[in-house]
């Protein structure tokens, strides 16, 4: 999965591009009915970015490191290109994925071609039609994102966690839902969320145990 802070990365390295490079890139890969301002470029950008599926973005960053020398040829001063796609580079790290030769690869061989994996939370939350479902399922994906970093940072996991069980929570109380707690929720079965592979979850994680509340009703 790519992880919220790659979104936000990819969106301050092409704001550095014309809107029009940005539009063309994207509505190559299918994105469609954009609307990309100079004024608001960067936010218009990650607006995108939030609600972009993985396939896609994959496929624009991987044009995007195949190219570096075009869009970099785009730029000035230079060092400005230089210090983004730094960054860049290390936020996909974060995620799985190095860049060499001009290709971006899976520290993984075994996630090259693999869908991104997908819950039955994530699943529910994408088809439930709550105004703030993006933002639980970002906070799920930055909570797994924690999970996984070198070293892990597991209080900013469960921390993330929360905040999507409290918006989550918000959301249920507003549409009158009862909501209950079917048992402790061990932090590897936590990692399983937003796409944390089994090997990365097994050993791992703190002693303290967190709960998902589940929704029923209408």
């Amino acid at each position: 999965m790519i992880g919220s802070r790659t979104r936000h990365s990819l969106a301050q390295f092409l704001e550095l591009q014309e809107p029009a490079v940005s539009l063309v890139l994207l509505s190559k890969y299918g994105v469609q009915h954009l609307s990309l301002s100079p004024g608001q470029l960067l936010f218009g950008l990650l607006n995108t970015f939030r609600e972009l599926d993985d396939r896609v973005l994959l496929l624009v960053l991987t044009e995007i490191v195949a190219t570096t020398g075009d869009l970099r040829a785009r730029v000035n001063p230079k060092y400005r290109f230089t210090e983004r796609l730094h960054d860049l580079t290390q936020c996909l790290l974060l995620n799985g994925y190095f860049v060499q030769e001009a290709k971006l690869v899976p520290i993984d061989p075994s996630i090259a071609d693999a869908m991104p994996l997908e819950d039955d939370l994530i699943a529910a939350l994408r088809n439930s039609g709550a105004p703030r479902a993006q933002e639980i399922i970002a906070k799920i994906g930055d909570s797994a994102q924690s999970f996984r970093a070198t070293p892990p940072d597991y209080n900013a996991a469960l921390v993330n966690a929360r905040v999507a069980l409290e918006t989550g929570g918000g959301h249920c109380r507003q549409r009158g839902i009862a909501c209950t707690r079917p048992g402790p929720l061990q932090p590897v079965e936590m990692g399983r969320s937003a796409g944390v592979p089994a090997h990365e979850r097994r050993g791992h994680g703190p002693k303290r145990k967190r709960a998902w509340p589940v929704c029923s009703g209408s």
